[in-house]
């Protein structure tokens, strides 16, 4: 029995190797940009000329939970910018949120951690919502 087991041990360590990396893969998403209230391709002017921006998730301790996120842009971004980043649940309630003000500019593709005010189970996710607010003139 003993002598089975030393040789199955290797295989379930890979065995459980693989399935939590399988679990800490953190998906992306492309935003696109849109008027509020609007549908459609339509094109707008938001700061920077921002089109596209990637968010990845920030893991909490508890790996079923996020903290926050990171967001990078295909543009850059002025300083005094200010990135509002809200999650939704699938019945279009707010469960996090968090924002982060632009100090000096952010060329395209830096990401900014944005972290939220108490982290929110995965599960709950549905929608994310990224908002720029051009700097005050």
């Amino acid at each position: 029995m003993n002598r089975r087991l030393k040789k199955a041990l290797p295989l379930l360590g890979a065995l459980v190797f693989l399935m939590v990396g399988a679990a800490l893969a953190v998906p992306t998403f492309n935003l696109h940009i849109q008027n509020i209230g609007e549908g459609g391709p339509q094109q707008i002017t938001v700061p920077g000329g921002v089109a596209n921006a990637n968010v990845n998730w920030i893991l909490d301790s508890n790996p079923d939970y996020v903290a926050g996120v990171t967001v990078s842009f295909d543009q850059n971004l002025d300083s005094g910018t200010t990135i509002y980043v809200k999650v939704y649940d699938s019945s279009e309630n707010l469960i996090a949120q968090g924002s982060q003000t632009l100090n000096s500019a952010l060329n395209s593709g830096t990401a900014v951690e944005i972290h939220f005010s108490s982290s929110v189970e995965i599960k709950n996710m549905d929608k994310v919502a990224v908002v720029l607010v051009g700097p005050q003139q």
